[in-house]
């Protein structure tokens, strides 16, 4: 089933280069430090989009990434650091001949996972300790890109590392491996001669281990030794659909993750003058909120977050926003939501981390739908607030329904061509940034009012539906929660008064994405199912994506104007 979609970004690279100035000048070591790593990703996959090679262009971007990995580190250990010491490097990269557009990859672990670039330095010191600081600085430091890029640079700068370069294993899942043109692998082939371990920098190994696998290969093909081979993964298990030659490999490899427990919220929260922190992730949210026990956790992919005491006897919720650009998206997002008066008041942002007031109150119970006034309230305030100016590009969505309904359905499920038809039919319309999640434990009720809460990331992360039209959300909620075309109607007519758009478009648009809405949730639901980290969770789980396999043939046969279609019609 399909349910990451492309997340990646199109970006001028002269206004990044403008950017990475300006954010220079504000001594944001962290977003610099990430921002040159996601430039030197986007320009080396520019320039060598069939294979890897090694320029005078590769060769200053890495200087001008450990330049900013070293500045980062002087000010994450307190000394004192000017970044205009280290703009240099960017500018020499600012004179080469450079595409005019990059393709940023969204780094998964700086935008969800809380991946802490200092930890990798901590990694890097264990290293040394180990084998000597002669030897760690005559270490080989490979990068994965993407976010290999920036971590790399990291691991070679606590190290001081001279030698270092990045790859990115290409081809379909399974059949992923590096492609390096001649001069790489001689200049590789060189630097192995003159001894020193390859340090092989990414996060994961994620589920499969495949790109570490990848890389590995490439470098015993070119003739380095196993033991030579060293992984910085940001784990040292995990692996679950691994072939089990592939998990024993990892097993048995040599190691360094970043160490295990995370100091930034506790940091975080006193910087603010909150009490210590109390952890809600991974599921013990379900802990602190009334009623919350029977709701499922997708554990492996929740954002840390901890609820901190203040002073005025509320609390603050500390969650994992992002890193760099991604942080700062997030928390414009969440300003623009409480200044709507439909998101809790924000607290301040520090070291990727949002703060929040806590919202009290209790999770809506499955299947029980908010007061349509709620529902229509929430929608209409935020429909206008995060336009993106572009058209929406219903081609992913298509094809995203169409693979989850033929896996789910199976081939010649009626309505679904109906339901590709009615996308293929609506004009062009403009892409907002989505609620995108409309589920009932997404609604809390607070006495006699009802809130929608978690409304911050999903519209833009790594799965679908990303920036989309903006009949998404209504067509969510309409799903969810059975709402008579009346209802739908009625709340499109308010969307449409606030956004200046037509309401009847409106409605048709909603009517195209109710399929679709139930096609990624049940992919979602699925797939959380096996990576379950408890057996109640998966039961759970595996009941939620039953449920909305039943709300996609309902949406799938309304389509159709078939027999079962109910209330399914916008």
């Amino acid at each position: 089933m399909i349910l990451y979609r492309d997340a990646g970004r199109c970006l001028s690279t002269r206004a990044e280069l403008d950017r990475l100035a300006r954010v220079a000048a504000r001594a944001d070591t962290a977003t610099y430090l990430i921002g040159v790593g996601e430039l030197e990703q986007g320009i080396a996959d520019a320039i060598h989009d069939t294979a890897d090679d090694w320029t005078e262009t590769d060769e200053r971007l890495r200087a001008a990434a450990i330049a900013a990995a070293h500045a980062f580190l002087a000010a994450n250990e307190g000394r004192p650091v000017e970044l205009r010491t280290v703009l240099p490097t960017l500018e020499a990269v600012a004179r080469l001949s450079l595409p005019p557009c990059v393709r940023i990859r969204p780094p998964e672990g700086f935008v969800h996972y809380a991946l802490d670039p200092a930890a990798y330095a901590a990694a890097a010191r264990s290293y040394r300790r180990d084998v000597g600081a002669r030897e760690a600085a005559a270490a080989i430091v490979v990068g994965i890109r993407s976010i290999g890029t920036t971590l790399s640079a990291v691991v070679a700068a606590a190290l001081g590392a001279r030698r270092s370069l990045t790859v990115r294993p290409r081809g379909t899942t399974g059949e992923r491996r590096v492609t390096a043109r001649p001069g790489l692998e001689a200049l590789l082939a060189q630097w192995l001669a003159d001894g020193g371990d390859v340090l092989v920098v990414d996060e994961g190994p994620g589920a499969t281990g495949e790109t570490f696998a990848a890389v590995a290969a490439w470098l015993r093909a070119i003739g380095t030794a196993d033991p030579r081979i060293v992984l910085f993964p940001s784990g040292g298990h995990g692996m679950p659909l691994a072939p089990e030659d592939r998990r024993r490999w990892f097993e048995a490899a040599r190691k360094y993750p970043p160490p295990v427990g995370d100091d930034r919220p506790a940091r975080v929260a006193a910087s603010f003058g909150l009490a210590p922190p109390t952890d809600l992730s991974a599921g013990r949210w379900r802990e602190r909120l009334p009623g919350a026990a029977g709701h499922p956790a997708i554990v492996a992919h929740e954002r840390v977050k901890c609820l901190a005491p203040a002073a005025d006897g509320g609390s603050v919720l500390i969650r994992f926003a992002g890193l760099g650009r991604w942080g700062e998206s997030v928390v414009e997002r969440a300003e623009r939501l409480a200044a709507a008066g439909i998101g809790p008041r924000v607290v301040g942002f520090a070291d990727g981390f949002l703060l929040r007031r806590w919202v009290d109150g209790a999770p809506l119970r499955p299947g029980r739908a908010p007061p349509s006034e709620a529902i229509a309230t929430y929608l209409a305030a935020r429909a206008p607030l995060f336009r993106t100016g572009t058209a929406a590009d219903p081609a992913p969505i298509r094809e995203m329904l169409r693979a989850n309904a033929v896996e789910a359905l199976g081939e010649g499920v009626a309505g679904l061509d109906a339901a590709l038809r009615r996308l293929d039919r609506l004009p062009a319309r403009e892409a907002v940034i989505p609620d995108a999640r409309l589920a009932s434990r997404e609604w809390v009720r607070r006495g006699a009012t009802v809130a929608k809460v978690d409304a911050l990331d999903h519209g833009d992360g790594l799965r679908f539906p990303g920036p989309v039209d903006g009949a998404w959300d209504l067509a969510g909620a309409a799903v969810e929660f059975g709402l008579p075309p009346g209802v739908v109607a009625a709340i499109a007519w308010r969307i449409a008064i606030r956004t200046g758009e037509d309401d009847d478009e409106l409605i048709a648009a909603v009517a195209a994405y109710r399929a679709p809405y139930a096609a990624f949730h049940l992919a979602d639901s699925v797939i959380a199912a096996r990576e379950a980290g408890t057996e109640v969770d998966r039961l759970r789980l595996e009941a939620e994506g039953r449920r909305y396999r039943r709300l996609l043939a309902r949406e799938l046969a309304a389509a159709a104007g078939a027999p079962g279609g109910g209330r399914a019609a916008a």
